[in-house]
């Protein structure tokens, strides 16, 4: 496991997202309450937008701002059309003031989403 600390939890109010760049890939870190964070790749699987530009619902899900896909925070899963495929998870916790991401340990198995060839 290789933790890495992304942001001290002040900078991050509850419903804040922030993007950053973990491994090459996009991860948007969400602040959900005081002491719960989530981690997901930052790529909608419906046509590659950046899903920290989008809305957090009080479900815990994340809405596309595209063309308004959902996906659950906790699984990835997509609750809401157009989108059908999960986004990749991440363990991430609260622990000693900052919000911590293990980018190398994927909760779900959802294919890393990348924008297409043009």
């Amino acid at each position: 496991m290789a933790w890495e600390a992304v942001a001290d939890v002040d900078q991050l109010e509850e419903g804040d997202m922030m993007l950053c760049h973990m491994g090459g890939e996009p991860i948007c870190v969400v602040r959900l309450y005081e002491d719960e964070a989530v981690a997901v790749h930052n790529t909608c699987t419906h046509q590659q937008q950046p899903l920290n530009e989008g809305y957090l619902q009080e479900d815990d899900s994340l809405i596309c701002p595209a063309h308004n896909s959902r996906f659950d925070l906790h699984t990835g899963v997509p609750t809401g059309v157009p989108a059908v495929d999960p986004i990749p998870t991440y363990a991430c916790k609260i622990e000693d003031g900052a919000i911590w991401v293990d980018f190398e340990q994927q909760t779900n198995d959802a294919a890393i989403p990348h924008k297409p060839y043009h």
